[in-house]
Order: structure tokens, then C-alpha cells, then sequence
């Protein structure tokens, strides 16, 4: 007979075996869901990149799909480098936390006091930067800057791009407005205030002390060892890369990195590494109500965690980045096709909450593409709309058929794109973005008439509803009226 003892520890080995088993199985059974996912992304040549899943800094799995350069036929691999897009915006908070902490400076500061030149006053601080909440621009809209976006390499390239333009609201602090430009005039207060370039500061303060040796700033005509080009697929199904058009890496994003490398950073946020305590409760704390963003940090709460990280998305690469604090999860999605890393984030998310989800289907863009006769002739937008939910997709925001119509216009399908911006304007009626957007293709197809009434349309909506984006409707306005008065 056995002892008391004996059978004692026989009973928690026994517990040992059967929880280490059902974990293994549970893991099995979650990886096999994200493998049949992912599967069905590549057979619809949505996705390509890499995929990371881990728990308390512990690869789950992970992943590589598709091809890094098409032209030669190379593979994606776990170490490929990805332009990362503003996910690098995450880099540029820490280092502004980083400072603070070491008393170079106060985030409550106007940015005035570090910038001399700095032509908004003085009631736009740091922290407004940081939270997009400052009411600058984006640079990337203006004219000269984008003709010759690839050749800007340091951050005064850019600086007066932004001086230039006007704010998109006036008083700070009191609604959210994604700024690119924010986060380039943070990266001059970081060049100003360490007396390093922003590229210098960063690998010496976060990439080196995170072991992130695969993580940089490199522009578009260096040659990178294992860098993956971006890819953009017309709605017609054609490829090209995106390498001649693409933005300089700056403070407000561009950076390559690698799955494996973020996940070190990922871990090196959970300790006192890069940043205290004290910092990572400011960058992780939305600021505005009902807004999901902290500072230079996406901000939510689902599924029982406060899950801060970012995204990011250029032309031909798309990149999203999750840490589930409670349980200690994290996804990672780098991807060079665009707009698709956040989608498989969720995703993943949903399996490992064991939520309902149903695996992904053709793209709205490709089936109206594939049906664009039998939608042509349809007599009314109603049941031009119709046809489209029926085939179960989603027309509840006004940007899905804007998107889906400027890459009509690309393709010169232009009167097909001005019928999908006209049912964009049916569906939103109230939205000032679209009709922005169908005076520019009523300009672009010479109805000027009907495009200064789309133009006039933006304008008073906008003024109507405080949009974010009026100075700049006024200023397409302003150029119509003066190109072809």
C-alpha cells in the first residue's frame, strides 16, 4: 500500500500532467485557428508579412507569409523588415518620457520654449503633441512636400511644411486630431533638447537597451538586408511596389522593424528598462474621453484588458501592435500589403477570447470591381446600396466606398468612380469628406460646375459640424475658385 505521502505527490503530478496538457492542447487548438485564419488570408492574396502571438513575452506562435519582393520571388521570413509606419510613433512618446524623467523637460511646456521659431504661440504644449490634440496639420498634405516626399531625410526638411500651414482647430486640448506633423515637431524638440539626431536618439536609448537589433531608420534607396518591399494590388489586380513613394522614416513614423524585435520592446515596456512607472501610466491613459489614444500610445479597454499599443499603414504596408495588460498578451501583425495587420490582430484577438468570428471574404473593393456592370445598372442608389449589403458588406462607414472610388479614378474608370462617390454622398449626406471628395472627381472629369457645388457643399458642412478638416476644405475651395475662375 502506498503512503499518504506518496499518494499525495502522485495526485499533483497527476494535476501537473492533465493542466500541462490542457494548456498544450488549448495552445495547439488556438494555433491551428490562427493557422486556418491566416491560410484564408494568403488564399485571397490579402495578406502578406508576419504574424507574432505571445503570452508574459513568451512566443506562442509566429509566422511568416508571402513573398518580400515579388520581382525575385523572396520569401517573407520571421526576420524580415517591415516599414513599420506610425507604429514608430510609439518610439517618439517614450523618448519625450525618457527626457522628462532625466528633467530635460516638462510635457505641460509650450513647445514655444524649445522652439524658438515655433509660430502657433504659446498655448500649444508637448502633452498636445503627444496626444494629437494640438490642432497642427499634417505636412503630408502640402503640395511641394509631396512632390518630392522621398528626399526629405532629417525633420527640419520638414519643419517648414508645417509652419506654413494653418492649424485645424484653435484651441488645444479640447478635440483629438491625428497629427503627423505633432509628432515631427516633437522629434525636433528631442534633437533639440539631447543635442543627437532623432535616429541617434532612439537607437542609442530604446533600440540598444532593448536588444532590438533589427529595428532602424533607413530611407528608401539604402540598401537593407532582408527589407520588405511594400505592394499595393489595383482594383483591377495589378501589382506595384512602393518603393520610389513612400515618405522618409521621421519621428512620426517609417522605421523597419521585425515582429521578434517589437515583442523585445513589448517586454522591455513591462519593466523599468526605457521607462518608469510613473511615464507609462501618462502614455497609457487616454486623454480625451471616448478617444482611444493616450499619449503617442492607442488606448482601449475590451475583453476584460486595458490594451494599449498602435498601428500604422502607408502606401503598400500596413503594421498593428497590441499588449493586453491584464493577461499579459501581445499581437503583432507587419504586413507589406496595406490596410490589412490591424484586421488580423482582431482577429486573433477574438480566438484567444473565444469570441464568434467567421473567416475573411473577397474585399468589398474586388467584388464591386467583379459586379461593376450590374451595379452600373442599377437605376437608384437604394438599390444600388442594396445589392451591396445583400452580398453581406458593410456600407456604415463613408470612407469604405471613398477609398474603393479614388482607386476607380487611379484607373481612369472615372465615371464609374463619380457614381460610387455620388451613392458615398446618398449614403452620408451630412459628411463633408465626401463631398469633397466627389468635387474632386467632377474637377478631375471637367464638370466644374458641379464641382464647385460639391466644394461649397464640404465647406458649409464642415462649418456646420466643427470638422476637424474645414481649413482645409477652405483651401481646396480657395484653389478651385482660383484655378478656374
Amino acid at each position: 500500500m502506498y503512503s499518504y505521502k506518496t499518494i499525495h505527490q502522485m495526485v499533483r503530478v497527476l494535476i501537473f500532467l492533465i493542466v500541462f496538457f490542457t494548456s498544450s492542447l488549448q495552445a495547439q487548438t488556438t494555433n491551428q485557428k490562427i493557422e486556418e485564419l491566416i491560410q484564408k488570408y494568403v488564399e485571397l492574396d490579402q495578406f502578406s508579412g508576419t504574424v507574432l502571438l505571445a503570452k508574459e513575452g513568451n512566443i506562442l506562435y509566429a509566422k511568416a507569409f508571402g513573398e518580400a519582393n515579388k520581382s525575385y520571388q523572396i520569401k517573407n521570413n520571421i526576420d524580415t523588415k517591415f516599414n513599420i509606419a506610425s507604429m514608430g510613433k510609439m518610439f517618439t512618446g517614450v523618448s519625450i518620457l525618457q527626457l522628462e524623467e532625466r528633467g530635460k523637460l516638462n510635457i505641460n511646456d509650450p513647445v514655444s520654449k524649445y522652439l524658438k521659431g515655433f509660430p502657433f504661440g504659446n498655448k500649444i504644449t508637448i502633452k498636445h503633441l503627444l496626444s494629437h490634440t494640438s490642432g497642427l496639420s499634417n505636412y503630408m498634405r502640402h503640395s511641394v512636400y509631396r512632390a518630392n516626399r522621398g528626399k526629405r531625410y532629417v525633420i527640419n526638411d520638414i519643419i517648414p511644411f508645417i509652419y506654413e500651414q494653418k492649424l485645424e482647430f484653435n484651441t488645444p486640448g479640447k478635440q483629438f486630431g491625428y497629427s503627423n506633423s505633432g509628432m515631427v515637431v516633437l522629434g525636433a524638440i528631442i534633437e533639440k533638447v539631447s543635442g543627437k539626431t532623432y535616429s541617434n536618439y532612439i537607437t542609442e536609448n530604446i533600440f540598444v537597451p532593448a536588444q532590438m537589433t533589427n529595428t532602424e531608420m533607413r530611407f528608401w534607396d539604402d540598401v537593407v538586408q532582408n527589407r520588405a518591399l511594400g505592394y499595393l494590388k489595383s482594383v483591377s489586380g495589378k501589382y506595384t511596389n512602393t518603393i520610389y513613394t513612400n515618405s522618409s522614416p521621421q519621428s512620426d513614423g517609417g522605421i523597419l522593424s521585425t515582429v521578434e524585435d517589437l515583442l523585445k520592446f513589448d517586454r522591455a515596456l513591462y519593466s523599468p528598462l526605457l521607462v518608469n512607472d510613473i511615464s507609462k501610466e501618462k502614455l497609457f491613459k487616454a486623454v480625451i474621453p471616448k478617444i482611444t489614444y493616450g499619449l503617442a500610445f492607442q488606448v482601449e479597454h475590451k475583453n476584460g484588458n486595458k490594451v494599449v499599443g498602435h498601428g500604422g499603414g502607408l502606401p503598400g504596408f500596413s503594421s498593428y501592435f497590441s499588449r493586453y495588460l491584464k493577461d499579459k498578451y501581445t499581437i503583432i501583425a507587419l504586413s507589406n500589403y496595406d490596410r490589412i495587420s490591424r484586421n488580423i490582430v482582431y482577429y486573433i484577438e477574438d480566438i484567444l477570447f473565444n469570441k464568434t468570428y467567421q473567416l475573411p471574404k473577397e474585399r468589398l473593393r474586388f467584388f464591386i470591381y467583379k459586379n461593376k456592370t450590374t451595379i452600373k445598372s442599377f437605376e437608384t442608389f437604394p438599390v444600388m446600396a442594396k445589392f451591396i449589403t445583400d452580398n453581406k458588406y458593410s456600407l456604415n462607414h463613408h470612407q469604405r466606398l471613398n477609398l474603393i472610388a479614388y482607386e476607380f479614378m487611379r484607373e481612369k474608370n472615372i465615371e464609374f468612380a463619380i457614381q460610387l462617390f455620388k451613392l458615398n454622398v446618398h449614403l452620408f449626406p451630412n459628411e463633408a469628406n465626401v463631398h469633397d471628395s466627389l468635387g474632386e472627381a467632377y474637377e478631375n472629369n471637367k464638370q466644374y460646375d458641379l464641382a464647385l457645388k460639391s466644394y461649397e457643399k464640404a465647406v458649409e458642412l464642415a462649418k456646420k459640424n466643427s470638422h476637424p478638416l474645414l481649413n482645409s476644405f477652405k483651401e481646396t475651395l480657395q484653389r478651385f475658385i482660383k484655378t478656374n475662375a
